[in-house]
């Protein structure tokens, strides 16, 4: 999605009533950055004006509407690896009612986005 000057989201997510517009303003400035950039939610409340919570509740908010899926990579070894945050401006079809039992673990199953490597889950700071 990003370019190296301009970004371009699609206009349903910045439309959808269900989102804050502080979630709408986190996935901006996340949309802005390239494939493959490191963060945690630690370097987000470093980069704006926002507290730890606001921040995490906004990546919450994300995911909860589908605009964020996260995965958890496996090692070559079958162990549990780093975790991978897609953002899509185009969001996955979730079902709300598995995610709240499930504490979000709900897969792979988002539509083509940005990747980014993160730490802890945007509920857990990891600094």
């Amino acid at each position: 999605m990003a370019g190296d000057q301009f970004t371009q989201i699609a206009n349903g997510l910045f439309r959808d009533g269900r989102l804050s517009y502080r979630a709408k303003g986190a996935f901006g400035y996340v949309s802005t950055h390239r494939d493959g950039w490191q963060v945690t939610i630690a370097d987000l409340v470093r980069l704006g004006p926002d507290g730890r919570e606001a921040v995490r509740a906004a990546l919450v908010e994300l995911e909860r509407h589908g605009y964020l899926v996260r995965e958890r990579l496996r090692r070559p070894d079958g162990t549990l690896g780093e975790i991978v945050y897609c953002i899509t401006d185009r969001p996955a079809i979730l079902d709300t009612a598995l995610f709240e039992a499930d504490g979000g673990e709900h897969g792979s199953r988002h539509r083509a986005g940005k990747c980014l490597s993160g730490g802890d889950p945007p509920w857990r700071d990891g600094g």
